[in-house]
């Protein structure tokens, strides 16, 4: 193959991670504008939240009532790859967010405990740094 070539296929691979990844966020924000419109309840609110490790990730879209934590909707996204979908929960509808949810990894986990923190009053937990 020659340098030509490689340059071509390096362009071309590009491209189409770059599409696909402006389709994901795409379909992100469809997503999150369903939930909120099918939801759109004084007293609740539409939270996200993400977890990571070091090749996977995961989403987490919750409609919570403010007052107490309680889910109202839920949809995860789990993977590796713009492939990932959302999966909705149905078990975790009418459990406290402050509880450990059935089917959940420690990035799901901790997607959601980023996500509670953005309910008014609530604040991120304070982890501590390390110098290296």
């Amino acid at each position: 193959m020659d340098n030509a070539t490689a340059f071509v296929a390096v362009v071309a691979i590009m491209s189409l991670t770059g599409v696909s990844a402006i389709a994901q966020h795409k379909y992100y924000a469809r997503t999150v504008k369903r939930l909120a419109r099918e939801h759109d309840e004084p007293g609740h609110m539409l939270v996200t939240g993400r977890g990571k490790s070091r090749f996977r990730g995961a989403i987490v879209l919750l409609v919570l009532r403010t007052q107490d934590e309680m889910i109202k909707a839920a949809v995860v996204m789990e993977g590796a790859s713009v492939f990932a979908r959302f999966k909705s929960r149905p078990g975790w509808v009418g459990r406290c967010a402050r509880d450990d949810l059935p089917g959940s990894t420690p990035r799901v986990a901790a997607a959601i405990a980023q996500a509670r923190t953005q309910l008014p009053g609530r604040r991120a937990p304070v982890t501590p740094r390390t110098r290296g």
